[in-house]
């Protein structure tokens, strides 16, 4: 069996299943992208860098790359570092049951409010997160 389709390594040895493998099925690769967008959206709602986040939860900041554009799945020990250093729980970054409190958190819903606006005129978007912002303000 030729790994070099089905895993991408890094260096240091990190490790993780290629989306483009042939054995996933459609299911698994729109699920690695989906747990990666939401890793994403969650760093960026915290204004943290890749780095940043690749440092608190001890990963390679190529693989959280991969990670985050839904190239590479984690395992689940990834996940829980990931998870643990953007203080939700490995459910939030699943996005498939119940959710934690921070879910309500305004910087999260913001991030997720501009993704749905994207492609919008910038003057709307503008005048959106002055509006966003400020109930964020409001409810602290």
């Amino acid at each position: 069996m030729d790994l070099s389709s089905d895993f991408l390594c890094l260096s240091g040895g990190i490790c993780g299943r290629s989306v483009y493998s042939s054995s996933m099925k459609v299911d698994d690769v729109k699920l690695v992208r989906k747990i990666g967008k939401e890793i994403r959206l969650r760093r960026k709602a915290l204004k943290w860098s890749q780095e940043k986040l690749a440092e608190l939860a001890r990963l390679n900041p190529k693989y959280l790359s991969e990670v985050e554009r839904g190239r590479s799945g984690p395992g689940a020990a990834t996940l829980l570092r990931i998870a643990l250093a953007l203080k939700v729980t490995p459910n939030d970054l699943l996005d498939v049951g119940a959710s934690a409190e921070n879910t309500h958190d305004p910087r999260i819903l913001s991030e997720k409010l501009f993704e749905l606006l994207k492609g919008k005129p910038k003057l709307q978007l503008e005048f959106i997160r002055r509006l966003v912002d400020d109930a964020a303000r409001h409810t602290k």
